[in-house]
């Protein structure tokens, strides 16, 4: 019994630190901008993609 509680223990632990780490390294890894001609510049430097997101309200 023992055993399987310390599995589980181990497993949600390595599950909270996994998670954790993702979510850190995707945040530090995008940086919003409102200005397409430097973003595009910037992109073209780095070798990156970038995402373009429009909005109306017609």
């Amino acid at each position: 019994m023992f055993n399987s509680v310390s599995r589980r223990i181990s497993l949600g632990v390595l599950l909270l630190m996994v998670s954790t780490v993702v979510a850190t390294a995707a945040r530090a890894e995008i940086q919003w901008s409102d200005s397409v001609e430097e973003s595009l510049s910037k992109a073209i430097e780095t070798g990156k993609p970038i995402m373009m997101d429009f909005y109306t309200d017609w």
